[in-house]
């Protein structure tokens, strides 16, 4: 009996060293498959990232599989893009137990407000899962911060160019001012000879220069912002028929505003109907009085084809997003920021037969 003791001892030990080991064994197995799942969903977001192009909305649409396989359980991301607004639900609709976290991500005109609602581990500050839901609000922001900067980039180029103008303008006059000093003080006949000759190859030059200058510059800039007396009808009308539009016009209304800036507005919005091959169908144009709220506002709308796709409202004002060959994607963007000049405002609205915007104007600024 008391040989066995020993016996016994050592069974025991052995067995828990064995538990011991196993424990060991499972733990960094699990350990192990979690580093591997991190890896996989941060790798995937990335490359998510990099297969729509860094592009915000396409983002967020496509990264919720990802995002569920990490414990998340429902998402509303409420979106304000270049004045659109919008709400996409993403999981269940039903409602299930978890904790609520929201992500608000802004930049200038966009903007996402995120409301996730997320099991016990996912919701856990150092948990592997809460640290790719970081990741991907990061990436979020990421993007926005890229556009943002594309928009500026851009805003930066049309400053060099207006410069470059100017400087332009700056050399035709000098050597105008040169050209008049020079005929001025010649008196004998060869010096004119040697100046004609001289012009010959100097005129066709600066005349080209002038040509290209001269074409940005048909406006003044100090009549722009110019307040005047217009009725809204006859700058439409004068837009419809430079675009050889299809449209009819009804209703009447006077507003006081800058003349060049109204008709470019309605330019990039009417534009849009014809860069759209919409030129051909009739296009309504309905202007109406709103003395309760002291504005005016014209509904532009056409009908659609009845097989035609939901319109993506939230992509039509942002900058160099366009669907079609001939834009440049900044029509509407440039409408809405010349409208921002007028205190106006713009949206898209679409139905089942119809759809188009609603510019609203100030009747007194």
């Amino acid at each position: 009996m008391l040989n066995s003791e020993p016996l016994w001892g050592i069974h025991w030990l052995g067995l828990g060293l064995v538990l011991i080991g196993l424990t060991l064994f499972f733990t960094a197995f699990y350990f192990r498959r979690q580093s591997k799942r991190l890896s996989n969903a941060l790798s995937d977001l990335y490359a998510l990232n990099q297969t729509v192009h860094q592009d915000s909305l396409d983002f967020l649409e496509h990264s919720w599989p990802i995002l569920a396989s990490l414990g998340c359980l429902k998402m509303e991301a409420n979106i304000e893009w270049f004045g659109e607004k919008k709400c996409i639900f993403f999981g269940e609709k039903a409602q299930r137990l978890g904790k609520r976290v929201i992500f608000n991500i802004v930049r200038e005109d966009m903007r996402f407000e995120l409301k996730v609602i997320l099991n016990r581990k996912a919701a856990e500050a150092n948990s592997l899962s809460f640290l790719v839901i970081k990741t991907f609000v990061n990436i979020l922001e990421q993007n926005l911060v890229l556009k943002h900067t594309e928009i500026l980039t851009s805003q930066k180029r049309l400053e060099r160019y207006q410069l470059f103008v100017q400087h332009e303008i700056k050399n035709i006059a000098q050597f105008i001012q040169l050209l008049s000093e020079q005929v001025n003080s010649i008196q004998a006949d060869k010096d004119k000879i040697r100046l004609v000759e001289r012009l010959n190859q100097t005129l066709p030059m600066m005349a080209q220069r002038a040509q290209t200058t001269i074409l940005h510059m048909k406006q003044p800039l100090s009549k722009e912002n110019e307040s005047s007396e217009l009725a809204l009808q006859s700058v439409l009308k004068n837009v419809v028929d430079m675009y050889h539009l299809e449209a009819q016009i009804v209703g009447k209304s006077q507003v006081r505003l800058p003349e060049v800036l109204l008709t470019e507005m309605f330019k990039n919005v009417l534009g849009n109907f014809r860069d759209h091959a919409l030129s051909e169908r009739l296009i309504q144009i309905e202007v109406q009085n709103k003395p309760e709220t002291k504005a005016v506002q014209i509904k532009i709308y056409c009908k659609r084809d009845k097989h035609q796709d939901e319109m993506h409202a939230e992509r039509l004002f942002e900058p160099f997003w366009t669907t079609s060959e001939s834009g440049m994607g900044l029509g509407l963007f440039l409408a809405r920021e010349l409208l921002k000049q007028m205190n106006g405002q713009i949206q898209f609205e679409q139905q089942q037969e119809y759809f188009g915007f609603l510019v609203e104007l100030p009747l007194n600024p």
